[in-house]
This record gives structure tokens, C-alpha cells and sequence, in this order.
């Protein structure tokens, strides 16, 4: 069919209006040839799914691409289930409204022979998996466990030079106990993958004793996948490079090639997109990415966002090409209010300028009339527990029909749980078990009537239903504690915690319980773990949605970790090492936390289905390609003064810890020495996370905080102001925002 064709029926059937006089931006992404490579930059909102849909759309209906030849690859597996969900809905829509007509007769036995499910869609991960003949793949938790195990079994977790290295690479202050040695480690070897560093070259120069130790270390934990034909993330996609580069892979007929949220893409995945590439501009075909700088998040992933900002100039230079520039500046999802604040924190940094992608026009709303443009609301307490109080009061009013009256002429109402809390990061504990701000929202709620979702609350280690698990598969596999005291090099943490856990089943006082464990003492019989697992799950209410997720963490770790062991995750009776195996691989990993719910659990779970009388309590990472009709971002619940503790969330000093690792390491990559200094890349960090934070809502953003990240506090007689990038503050040290008179304070 004719480009004019498919642009009417996208306006009339679709009502997608993308014709040049009304959406140049789309129109102009969306009418391009096969063979026109495009480098789109999408700000927050401005419908860049709805351009990936149309543009594989018409390459299909218009271009007659085949749809086995299209390949489109997202960072989550939610947003690559949503692109093939409307790829396959809008696709079939389409044709069923061309086989109606008969004067596109011709047409008819093409379309009916269309398979717009041939189109290959998923994370790279997930490609990498189907290209590589879907090999086992572990996940992060699974991989701790196993540097942990490699730690443990040449004692190297006391290794002072060992020791030593790790913190210097992370210009680490303090204690590093066995978990965080092992998610530095993981942290290096994925850094030595992602960057592509020549580590002959890093272990011939570098002097540090504790070097040579780590990168053994290393290669110890890539032979015991090797050994038990496994892969991890980072190796998953360096094998599926070296397949590509070998001509063994299953690329061949690939034609056009979108990559979505190129701004957190590392230099290995740029190697494999600029591979997969060539192949698809042999065919006649392109390469479109598209992303956003200022919503690049991943950094302390790997993730170099260079690589978009220089993005021009880099394919140029490998592939000889020169991409189109299109902006996609117009802003669908939030109101104008909403939209200037956002532009504003933008320029309120002079050098974050020079961190982003060259002449990047401001975001213009676009939003379709038909409603309420509140200004952006502001919210600030002398304590935790008055702004815990306050904060409900305002939620639950909202979303009721009388709604919360801002002034006489304005009231606020929202549909029921459309609404989320982002924070830099949700704990309701500190370290030190000490209460914070989300504990206290969680307690006022739960007096209204409402429930709370933050699994990331409190360490998996620590809650409730975790401890009583833990402790009953303790006394099943272990009542006499005669393997853990067998067991040498057991951290204190890992004593304490099963300790904790061992006291948490002698307090259920469950008749049921008791009998179970005394029939299991009396009758062994050789039982999965997983099996024996989901018996344990009758003392765990199941009603609870945290707790499912959480669960579901630990039976991620079982599944995988059955992989890998001698045993296969079976008990088998009178034989204690099949039960020492379970204790290396799930109840030590659990105990020291190294098992967690991480962002790609969170990531699965359908948030955008809303439930009533429920706050969504995430980080700003968790949030990220969401949005909700109320916003409210925590800039400042913990900050009642300034203290170096908590100065890299708001207002970074140094470098952070991901941009020492990057130097160190970036010296031995192709990458060469970053071009900003560490304190930049870090103040340019938490201004991404916070803008990422202030574009999520639709039409209300409420900023929350302590009187005193507004106000000051007084000491002697001088008052003393909190910097934080989140309020106006620039790296300078100036305050654009004094008294943040640019929010309206409820």
C-alpha cells in the first residue's frame, strides 16, 4: 500500500494523528525509508513507542519488509511484552480493516499470509538467548552466591591485599564484609566485559598485589560456568559478539534494527548493535536508535552514556554512515505546570549542558485538552512522622469525591491507586534498624484502610516471613546444628542470622508446625528443595503481594542455583553434604543479603494496572518508564542537616563510587579516560535521577521533604542551608530555587 494510504488509516482507524502539519516530529520518524538510519532522541511522554509501533508497521504494510527481518530490541521485558502486545493488536487491526475492502482484492492473499509474530522482539539479553540456542542463564543473586562460594573456598574472603583492592577501586570508606567483596568483584568482571578492557594488559601494568588475586578470582567464577555450561548476563552477550563476528550467529537476513533506551547501552552491546548492523545495511536495510540522555540512569550498570551523547560521530566512524536526527520534544503524558517545572530543573545546572546531546530543544506539552492544570504542589514537615501524617491525609483525600481542597477555587481528585512515592531509595529501615520516612507512610496508611507496596523495604534477610521460612528449612535440614557448626568460615552475620531465624520458629508455637517438624525428623525422605520449599509456604499467608514478590526472589535463587550444584538442589537422607550444598548455595547467600528483589523482579510486575486504596512505594530507577497520575518524589525526608553521609544522593562532593571504578578500569578500554571529572559525572547522575522522577506524573507532582531542605536550620546564630540538586542547587554551590517559592506549599 501507498505511504498516503497507511497515513489515513493510522488517522482514522489508529487515531494516531501523525500527518506533517499536525506532528512533524512523528511524521518525519515514522515516513522513513528502510534504508534510513535514524538517531532519535525521545523526551519523557513524547509517545516514542507508538513511533517504534508505526515505523515496523510500515516497513511491513508499506516497505513490504518481511517481518522476520525486523528486529527490535527494549531494556525491560514488560516494555518489549508492550511493543509486541500493540505491534500484533494495531497490525490486526489494520488488515482486518484492508480484507474488508474489495477493491484491495490484490492485496488480500498478502495480507492473509502476514505474520506480524515473526518479528523478533525482546531485551538483548533475551535475543542473545534465542540466537545462542537458549542456554541456562543465571541471574545476579544466583552469580553473588557463586563468587561468594569461590571466596569462601580458598579463604580469600580475609585476604588483607585482596581486601585492599577491592575498596580502592570503589574508593570504598569503611567495612567491606563478604557480600559487598563479591559485588565488587561481579562489578570489575562485568566491567571488564562491558568496557571490553584488555586484561593482559590491566595485569601486567597494575601493580596492586591485590590485583592479580581479583583476577583470579574472576576467572575461577567464568571456568565454574564453563564447567557447568552456564551463563551469566555479561558473557551471554559477549558470546552472542563473538558468534556475530564468526558469522555463526542467526542474523543473516536482518533488515531493520530499532534499539530502544540506547542511553543505557555499554560499549559491548554498542559492538553487537554495530555488527548487526552492518549485516542490515548490506540487506538494504538501517539502524534507528532512540533514547534519551537526561533519562540515563544505569551508569553504576555499566551503562556509558557517551555513547548516545556521541552517538553521530561514533557510527560514523564504524559504520560510515551518517544517521538522521529527529527530536521528539512534545510531551503527551503531563500537564503544562508539570512540563516547565521539568524544563526549568533542566537548565538549572549551567555545566549539565555540556554532559547532554548538542542544541536538544526544550520538552513543549502537547497534551490534549479536557483538564485540570494544577501547579506543582510542595509539601515540607519538621519531622518524619508529621510529614508521614500529612502526606496520607493528602493521598487518601484525594481520591475520594470530595477530593483535597488546595485553596477555595481548586480541588484535587485522582482515580483510586493511581498514585506512587518515588525516593532515592525506599528502605524503611537504616542499617542501624532505625525507623524511616516509608515506615512511618506505611503505618498511617494501613490506619486508613489502605495498603502499602515496597518489597524493597526492608532487607529480604530480615522480614518476617523470610525468618520463619529460613529458620523451619534450618531445623528440617539441620535441627542438631551440626552442619552449620561444621561449616568454617561462616561470617558472624551468617551465625546472627541464623540464630534470629532458629528463635523465629521456636516462637510460632503452631501445634501444626511442631508436628511437622517432628514427622520430618522421624521420616526423612530424599525431597527437591523447591518441593520442600512450597510445603513451607503453608505457614506464609499468600494474600500479601510483597511477600509473593519477595518469595519469588528466593525460588528464583533455588531454580538456579539447582543448575549449577553437585546435588541438583536434592535432600537426600544421611547424606549431609547434599544438605551443606543447600546451606552454601541458598542459606548462606540469604543471610548475608546477597539475595535481594532486584529491580528486573520489580521490572516483571505490572504496576500500570492500578488497585484501589494502594501507594506504590518505589526508587526512582524502579519508576522509570511508568507513570501515574499522581507523583510524589521524596527530595528530602532525611536530610534534617548537612552531613557527608547522605551528600552523594543530593549533593555530591567526589566522584562516586561508579565513576572510580570506571577510571580505573577505563584507562585498559577502548573507551579511553572519560571526558567529564568524576564529581561531574556524579552531580550529573542525580540530576538525570531526579528528572527521570519529575516527568512520571500525568497531572499532579507533589515535592515532599523536612522543613529544613527548605528552609535551613539554625545554628548558633547562623543559619545553615542544605544543597540538593533535587531543590535548585547547582554544583557551584548556588540556590536557583531559594525557599523553593516555585512550588505551591500545602
Amino acid at each position: 500500500m501507498t505511504w498516503d494510504e497507511y497515513q489515513e488509516m493510522v488517522v482514522s482507524l489508529l487515531d494516531r494523528n501523525i500527518k506533517k502539519e499536525d506532528n512533524p516530529q512523528q511524521h518525519q520518524a515514522i515516513r522513513a525509508p528502510p534504508s534510513q538510519s535514524q538517531f532519535i532522541v525521545a523526551g519523557p511522554g513524547s509517545g516514542k513507542t507508538t513511533v517504534m509501533v508505526l515505523k515496523i508497521l510500515k516497513f511491513i504494510l508499506v516497505d513490504n519488509v518481511p517481518p522476520s527481518s525486523i528486529l527490535a530490541t527494549t531494556f525491560t521485558k514488560k516494555a518489549a511484552s508492550e511493543l509486541t502486545s500493540r505491534i500484533i493488536s494495531w497490525g490486526n487491526k489494520m488488515v482486518s480493516y484492508l480484507l474488508e475492502h474489495p477493491q484491495l482484492h490484490h492485496l488480500h492473499p498478502h495480507l492473509e499470509s502476514l505474520k506480524l509474530d515473526e518479528t523478533t522482539i525482546g531485551t538483548l539479553d533475551s535475543i542473545a538467548e534465542d540466537f545462542l540456542g537458549n542456554p541456562h542463564v543465571i541471574e545476579e543473586s544466583v552469580s553473588r552466591s557463586l563468587m561468594m562460594q569461590k571466596l569462601f573456598e580458598d579463604d580469600l574472603e580475609h585476604n588483607s591485599d585482596l581486601l585492599n583492592y577491592l575498596k580502592s577501586m570503589k574508593s570504598h570508606q569503611g567495612i567491606l564484609g563478604v557480600t559487598g567483596m563479591s559485588e565488587v568483584l561481579l562489578e570489575i568482571k562485568d566491567r571488564i566485559f562491558h568496557d571490553q578492557v584488555d586484561l593482559d594488559v590491566l595485569q601486567k601494568e597494575e601493580d596492586h598485589p591485590g590485583c592479580q588475586v581479583a583476577c583470579q578470582l574472576i576467572a575461577n567464577y567464568l571456568k565454574e560456568l564453563d564447567k557447568r555450561k552456564l551463563y551469566d548476563f555479561v558473557r551471554l552477550e559477549s558470546e552472542l559478539l563473538n558468534q556475530i563476528k564468526k558469522g555463526h550467529s542467526r542474523g543473516d537476513d536482518i533488515k531493520i534494527i530499532l534499539v530502544d533506551e540506547y542511553q543505557d547501552t555499554n560499549l559491548l552491546q554498542e559492538s553487537i548493535y554495530f555488527e548487526l548492523a552492518k549485516k542490515a545495511i548490506e540487506n538494504g536495510g538501517s539502524l534507528t536508535v532512540v533514547g534519551d540522555d537526561d533519562q540515563s540512569l544505569y551508569r553504576f550498570r555499566g551503562a556509558t552514556v557517551d555513547l548516545f551523547t556521541q552517538y553521530q560521530w561514533r557510527i560514523k566512524q564504524h559504520l560510515k554512515i551518517e544517521p538522521h536526527l529527529i527530536n521528539l520534544s512534545w510531551n503527551y503524558r503531563s500537564t503544562p505546570s508539570i512540563v516547565d517545572f521539568t524544563n526549568s530543573f533542566l537548565e538549572v545546572d549551567e555545566d549539565y549542558q555540556y554532559a547532554r546531546v548538542r542544541n536538544k530543544p526544550p520538552i513543549k506539552t502537547a497534551r490534549k485538552k479536557g483538564y485540570t492544570d494544577y501547579p506543582v504542589l510542595g509539601m515540607f514537615r519538621p519531622d518524619r512522622k508529621t510529614l508521614a501524617q500529612d502526606l496520607t491525609c493528602f493521598i487518601t483525600q484525594c481520591q475520594t469525591e470530595e477530593g483535597y481542597q488546595v485553596h477555595k477555587d481548586l480541588k484535587i481528585t485522582i482515580n483510586q491507586g493511581d498514585c506512587s512515592l518515588l525516593m532515592s531509595s525506599p528502605r524503611e529501615f537504616s542499617s542501624h534498624s532505625a525507623k524511616l520516612f516509608p515506615h512511618y507512610l506505611r503505618q498511617h496508611l494501613q490506619q486508613e484502610g489502605w495498603e502499602v507496596f515496597n518489597p524493597r523495604g526492608e532487607s529480604l534477610e530480615r522480614v518476617e516471613s523470610t525468618e520463619l521460612l529460613a529458620g523451619i528449612l534450618l531445623e528440617v535440614l539441620d535441627s542438631d546444628k551440626s552442619i552449620e557448626n561444621s561449616m568454617s568460615h561462616l561470617p558472624s552475620k551468617v551465625k546472627s542470622s541464623f540464630h534470629k531465624w532458629r528463635k523465629t520458629v521456636k516462637r510460632c508455637k503452631d501445634p501444626a508446625l511442631d508436628e511437622f517438624l517432628y514427622e520430618w525428623k522421624n521420616n526423612k525422605k530424599q525431597i527437591h528443595l523447591l518441593e520442600l520449599f512450597y510445603e513451607l509456604l503453608n505457614w506464609i499467608p499468600d494474600e500479601d503481594q510483597e511477600n509473593q514478590v519477595r518469595l519469588e526472589a528466593i525460588t528464583r535463587t533455588i531454580k538456579q542455583t539447582s543448575l549449577f550444584a553437585a546435588y541438583h538442589g536434592l535432600i537426600i537422607p544421611q547424606n549431609e553434604d547434599s544438605s551443606r550444598e543447600i546451606f552454601w548455595n541458598v542459606l548462606v547467600p540469604l543471610a548475608t543479603g546477597a539475595i535481594e528483589v532486584d529491580e528486573e523482579l520489580l521490572l516483571d510486575r505490572d504496576l500500570d494496572n492500578k488497585i484501589n486504596k494502594q501507594l506504590n512505594i518505589m526508587s526512582i530507577h524502579q519508576a522509570k518508564g511508568l507513570e501515574f497520575s499522581l507523583v510524589v518524589v521524596d527530595v528530602g525526608s532525611d536530610y534534617s542537616k548537612i552531613h557527608r553521609s547522605h551528600a552523594y544522593k543530593r549533593f555530591p562532593l567526589t566522584g562516586d563510587a561508579s565513576s572510580h571504578l570506571e577510571d580505573q578500569l577505563r584507562a585498559y578500554s577502548p573507551l579511553g579516560e572519560a571526558a567529564r571529572e568524576k564529581r561531574d559525572r556524579a552531580f550529573d547522575d542525580v540530576i538525570r535521577q531526579y528528572f527521570v522522577a519529575f516527568s512520571r506524573p500525568q497531572n499532579v507532582l507533589l515535592v515532599i521533604g523536612l522543613n529544613a531542605v527548605r528552609d535551613g536550620y539554625q545554628v548558633d546564630d547562623a543559619r545553615n542551608y542544605i544543597p540538593n540538586v533535587a531543590t535548585g542547587w547547582d554544583r557551584n554551590g548556588q540556590w536557583h530555587w531559594r525557599g523553593l517559592d516555585n512550588l505551591f506549599m500545602i
